[in-house]
């Protein structure tokens, strides 16, 4: 899909990086944002990506088009995913080698020499405990790391480290594309307060609470990097016990009106700093 670029503005615009925030099934807002700026030829230079927002960014470096997403997402069906759960005892659930094989189809095997918008993926070094930045390689391995979420998939070794959660270090990486030469930053922060709705706890659930408060606590630091932040609100869809649902095309498609209605709101301000 081409889309429609002012020249004239090109001239003289700043430069646009957009960082993709981490945030599991959050995720699928995303697509929103990116159909949105594509839309309004709200053109992007510079593309980062954590967790979630990783495979997002990824998958958008290689193909520009949002809507292909959109529908690769909505046709794959429950079973499907659930088919890719290859079971693990060594330091996840699941040990990623099926889903690392999706993402690798999904990705058509690109590295990051290959993509039309160059692209940033943070992870976290399980050792250290500090952020790694994939900016080569391959970058279905790239995404595969910083999509690692403790406990539920093995963690990735590379290099030497062992590699989880980008949501961990940098859940909302807008200083990557800043580095990277961007002008104007545009974050998108998917975790918000209003999901703190549950207030019945058992130890599994005081567990989960405590990591989502933690996660958003970062989230709101990480995106102060960014110049402008679409906030998400997709409490609505959150549920401590009933995470199947996630993989409902139906609950896909809401969350992705979600993420065009906060872009939406944004775009004023994206096209004042613009000039547009």
């Amino acid at each position: 899909m081409k889309r429609k670029v002012n020249y004239e503005n090109m001239k003289t615009r700043k430069t646009i990086g957009l960082a993709l925030g981490s945030g599991a099934f959050r995720g699928f807002s995303h697509i929103g944002v990116l159909k949105v700026l594509e839309k309004n030829n709200i053109p992007i230079d510079y593309l980062s990506g954590s967790s979630i927002g990783a495979w997002v960014a990824a998958h958008y470096a290689i193909f520009q088009d949002a809507k292909k997403l959109e529908k690769e997402i909505l046709d794959n069906s429950r079973e499907r995913w659930g088919s890719l759960l290859d079971l693990s005892w060594g330091g996840g659930i699941i040990s990623g080698d099926k889903f690392l094989k999706l993402l690798e189809k999904n990705l058509r095997q690109a590295s990051f020499s290959d993509l039309k918008i160059p692209l940033r993926v943070v992870a976290t070094d399980l050792i250290s405990g500090q952020p790694y930045i994939f900016t080569k390689g391959s970058v279905a391995r790239a995404v595969r790391a910083s999509t690692s979420v403790p406990l539920i998939f093995k963690p990735f070794a590379y290099q030497k480290k062992l590699l989880i959660d980008g949501a961990l270090s940098d859940p909302v990486p807008g200083a990557l594309v800043r580095k990277m030469g961007a002008e104007l930053v545009i974050g998108v922060n998917l975790y918000n307060h209003k999901e703190f709705i549950n207030k019945d706890f058992n130890v599994l659930k005081v567990a989960l609470r405590s990591a989502r408060i933690a996660t958003y606590n970062l989230a709101k630091i990480s995106a102060r990097s960014a110049d402008i932040v679409i906030n998400l609100d997709d409490s609505k869809f959150v549920s401590d016990d009933n995470l199947k649902k996630y993989l409902n095309p139906e609950t896909a498609r809401k969350m992705i009106a979600s993420g065009e209605k906060a872009a939406r709101r944004a775009l004023p301000e994206i096209k004042r700093r613009l000039n547009l």
